[in-house]
């Protein structure tokens, strides 16, 4: 389980820090601008926590066995991510928990979700299942947007 206490404690932590970020090498194709990435948590062979810019709180977090993938992504102005399905790349199904970290127009930071046109806000968590349905996005603000992504386990409960 993932709780809004813990979810708050992420969005605080993520919002005060300064992530050393590099190209995502899986956005060619399906956006047209570069997506800035910094990954935190990841499970391969071993489970993999980066630490460095971590409270201990926030390990604390990272240590829950549900947290698959956790990582930090700026969207530059003008970012339109074509409709797609996130890969299946663990080694279970999995949904993603959303954390806004700044939209700076909400009329112009979106996603369609459904069919429908979904506003993020800021330090508003949502949970989506991306690698089980079609989606897009966009950036058409003239600031990025950042997120803190978090992948968890398809049965895990998230209270947000």
């Amino acid at each position: 389980m993932i709780t809004k206490v813990e979810l708050q404690s992420l969005y605080e932590w993520a919002k005060q820090t300064e992530f050393p970020t590099k190209k995502a090498p899986t956005t060619e194709g399906y956006c047209n601008t570069d997506i800035h990435h910094y990954w935190l948590k990841g499970v391969g062979k071993a489970v993999t926590i980066r630490k460095k810019l971590m409270t201990d709180e926030v390990v604390k977090v990272h240590q829950n066995t549900d947290i698959l993938y956790s990582g930090y992504s700026s969207f530059d102005s003008g970012t339109i991510l074509k409709p797609h399905r996130d890969p299946n790349i663990y080694r279970e199904p999995y949904k993603r928990i959303q954390i806004p970290l700044e939209i700076p127009d909400r009329e112009k930071c979106y996603m369609i979700w459904q069919g429908e046109k979904v506003f993020w806000e800021e330090g508003v968590p949502k949970v989506y299942e991306v690698m089980d349905y079609i989606h897009e996005g966009a950036n058409l603000s003239d600031a990025p947007m950042k997120f803190l992504f978090i992948d968890v386990k398809k049965d895990c409960v998230v209270d947000i």
